[in-house]
């Protein structure tokens, strides 16, 4: 076995994991919004069991309604009458050899439900709000929730809990000094400050049984002035913790920036995992979990081997894929989809408020029918036209059910608009996607023809059953004065590696493509200007990753014009509107970056399906979700 350490057994309180993966919790919005467990929740997580993780965490439980129920819709762990869904959901998951935690949550001082709950009145909520602080009784009273629901969770078939102290919720206010400015035995020293985590442990050991096994996911640092340290109070408190009875600490992030636990692309592998190697140095013995962008089984080696943690958690790793450690297992990692960061299941549950779904696999959220793809009565004939995100997946789909498949590309190389989209800065992980669909198409014998411009004639020959448009956009190219000019370029020839003379460039079009035209300009020398006709730019984004954007174009000084329509260009300037007033600022090149536009075919003799950016433009999930839909449809 090429992975023997990732592979290997290890003991977590009075339980053996088969291996060192666990799947740490992620909100999903598929219970019921009575707090129900569903079919679709219980697919999802029983998937990744069937995948060879060795625990299954359920997401953050509501553990007091309403004053702890966060997002659209959450699994209740607050009443008995929830066992019987939740019992099932365990059923499901042992039914594929995996464990099953669920993590327990109080968001204290961010609860949505006022009045929120803190150990002290710290300013820290966005809204202003000031909290009810606790007295010694209410922290008792808080501490019975946690105990009580961890009793609803091992009367269901739960292995254990997880105690959520990071984040800057309740337990992890507790324990940083950014948030708990008591002068009682809850405040001051490390031992104060986790006399909290300590009195959730007993009591869960009291209702449930000294050999219930309890962990924590802990917070060892906080990204804000004045809080937690690794080297110095982490440490110490992750010491407590153990010495509290906790089985094992999975290290992660505090009070800070959601940035710093809900990574955006360009952050690198497994960069969250040096705050399991400082507990490690500074021995904390239990087991010690590394979470935060592990996506490659090598890098996940390399961790537990090198001594930097004993576990890995793979979250949106395996929401890409589930099947990342069986793969990883028999020697397939060149067929695992790699999470690439592209945040679009945090869109979905934090900011759209809908159920998870993946910018790469388009089964996430989805019944258990729907990832099934049942082979085909008959043989077909399919072409695909266009090898993109929807008609790569369009023709790997098809390919799924039995069909041949001719795949058409007119460049050189496969990917279309994720060619582009990997190469401004801190998107390369995008290349990932092209390389598991050149492996998957090769599996499967599907016939690709690149460098080959497929027309009516070209298809037609082929002699097709049906045909699969997914010929993509073209540049939007407004109706303005000069566009067409010497110095105009559009922005996929810019991405595409064309030298880019002169010093001073404008982009026009402040949507993602223009934002990431622009960085990707400014990060080579240039001095560039965006102008946008709309109030601001790279709106539509997840806000996250937005943000992470939209200061690194500030550090690369890139200028941005809002509320600025374009009018006219000149050969060495553009002309601009801008609150009635008429602008105007030189460039030595014009950068066309306005989105696109759906290309068209000519309309076949056979049964056709279009789909991706030539139906409408947007996203890779949409592009691979029409992809999916297309193929399995053939």
């Amino acid at each position: 076995m090429k992975f023997e350490k990732l592979f290997s057994p290890i003991r977590v309180g009075s339980l053996t994991l088969r291996n060192r993966i666990i799947f740490p919790p992620i909100s999903t919005n598929l219970a019921s919004v009575s707090g129900e467990v569903t079919d679709k929740l219980i697919y999802h997580y029983a998937r990744r069991a069937k995948g060879g993780a060795a625990l299954i965490t359920l997401e953050n439980a509501c553990i007091d309604y309403p004053a702890t129920m966060e997002g659209a819709t959450q699994p209740r762990f607050d009443d008995k009458r929830f066992v019987p869904g939740l019992s099932h959901l365990v059923e499901e998951i042992h039914k594929y050899g995996a464990l099953a935690f669920v993590e327990l949550t109080h968001q204290g001082l961010f609860a949505s439900h006022l009045p929120a709950i803190a150990p002290s009145d710290v300013p820290l909520r966005p809204d202003g709000k000031h909290p009810h602080v606790l007295n010694k009784e209410e922290i008792e009273e808080v501490a019975d929730k946690f105990a009580r629901a961890a009793l609803i969770a091992k009367k269901a078939g739960f292995d254990g809990v997880e105690i959520e102290a990071a984040h800057g919720l309740l337990v992890n206010e507790f324990l940083s000094p950014v948030a708990n400015k008591r002068t009682d035995e809850y405040g001051g020293s490390v031992e104060n400050r986790t006399r909290f985590a300590k009195l959730i442990i007993d009591k869960i050991k009291a209702l449930c049984g000294s050999n219930y096994t309890v962990t924590a996911r802990l917070g060892v640092i906080d990204y804000v002035d004045g809080g937690v340290t690794p080297e110095k109070d982490g440490v110490e408190i992750a010491k407590k913790f153990e010495e509290y009875g906790y089985a094992a600490l999975h290290a992660d992030v505090g009070f800070g920036n959601k940035e710093k636990r809900l990574e955006p692309m360009a952050y690198p592998q497994a960069w969250r995992s040096n705050f399991a190697k400082v507990l490690k140095d500074n021995g904390v013995k239990i087991p010690v979990i590394a979470v935060g962008m592990i996506r490659e089984p090598e890098i996940a080696e390399e961790l537990l081997e090198n001594g930097t943690a004993d576990i890995v958690a793979l979250g949106r790793t395996l929401i890409a894929d589930p099947d990342w450690p069986v793969k990883a297992m028999y020697g397939k990692e060149k067929s695992i989809r790699k999470c690439i960061g592209c945040s679009e299941c945090i869109v979905s549950r934090h900011a759209a408020g809908t159920a998870i779904r993946c910018g790469v696999n388009p089964n996430v959220g989805k019944e258990r029918d729907y990832e099934i793809v049942v082979p085909a009565t008959r043989q077909k004939k399919v072409v695909v036209v266009g090898g993109g995100p929807a008609g790569l997946e369009a023709a790997r789909a098809a390919a799924l059910k039995g069909h041949k498949v001719v795949l058409f590309e007119k460049e050189k190389s496969l990917g279309g608009a994720i060619r582009w989209a990997a190469v401004p800065p801190g998107k390369d992980k995008m290349r990932w996607l092209i390389e598991y669909y050149e492996n998957e198409l090769k599996e499967l014998n599907v016939e690709v023809r690149t460098s080959t411009y497929a027309d009516e004639k070209t298809v037609m020959s082929e002699n097709p059953d049906e045909v699969i448009l997914a010929i993509g956009s073209d540049p939007l190219v407004p109706p303005v004065k000069g566009i067409d000019g010497p110095n105009v370029l559009p922005y996929p020839i810019v991405l595409e590696g064309k030298k880019v003379e002169g010093k001073k460039i404008v982009v026009g079009g402040g949507g993602l493509v223009g934002c990431e035209t622009a960085l990707y300009l400014a990060e080579q020398g240039h001095d560039v200007t965006i102008v946008e006709m709309l109030p601001d730019i790279a709106i539509g984004m997840e806000p996250i990753s937005r943000n992470y954007l939209l200061n690194e174009l500030k550090e690369h000084n890139v200028e941005v014009l809002t509320s600025s329509k374009i009018k006219e260009l000149t050969d060495n300037s553009v002309k601009f509107e801008k609150d009635g007033k008429i602008e105007e600022i030189p460039f030595d090149n014009f950068v066309v970056a306005f989105g696109g536009k759906p290309r068209t075919f000519e309309k076949l003799p056979v049964p056709t399906r279009v789909v991706g950016d030539a139906v409408r433009v947007a996203k890779l999930v949409e592009a691979v979700r029409d992809g999916y839909a297309a193929g399995i449809e053939a």
